[in-house]
């Protein structure tokens, strides 16, 4: 028994990081400001028209960040650069022409968010997030899964 207490403190000592972990920090950094990165994908997302942001999608990630207290520093750009950015970690997501075959790999992406495209039509969305934020993702996650209303 003397030789196996070296061994368990060290096994039990591996399990003390925090979970879940993350590469670059995403969800500290979003504690104030959440950098959103959104492509002009109408109804869902508008960015044309000069005034601030609107659309179905811009209004659920309203809610998000005030939820958390966060503001919002909007992002439009195209959608190649806006992926990019997110791969690079400059943006916590993106938001904006994203459904359930969207072509990007190496992003992770949130659980589908129900969006109304009209009476009767509701379309399966959602967001491309960085890579490797395993506790943003979370966060994210768990927030689209408390909205969603019962099938």
């Amino acid at each position: 028994m003397g030789r196996t207490w070296p061994y368990l403190l060290v096994l039990l000592s591996c399990g003390c990081d925090p979970f879940p972990r993350e590469a670059q920090g995403s969800a500290a950094r979003a504690r104030d400001t959440l950098r959103v990165g959104l492509s002009h994908d109408p109804p869902y997302v508008d960015v044309a028209t000069g005034d601030a942001p609107h659309g179905a999608e811009v209004r659920v990630i309203e809610a998000f960040a005030a939820a958390r207290g966060a503001k919002i520093e909007w992002v439009t750009e195209g959608h190649e650069a806006l992926m990019e950015a997110l791969l690079d970690h400059r943006l916590h997501m993106v938001a904006g022409g994203h459904s359930a075959r969207s072509p990007w790999d190496g992003v992770a992406w949130s659980r589908s968010v129900r969006i109304d495209a009209g009476p009767g039509h509701p379309v399966e969305r959602r967001w491309a997030l960085p890579p490797g934020e395993n506790a943003w993702q979370l966060e994210v996650d768990r927030y689209l899964h408390a909205q969603r209303a019962p099938e």
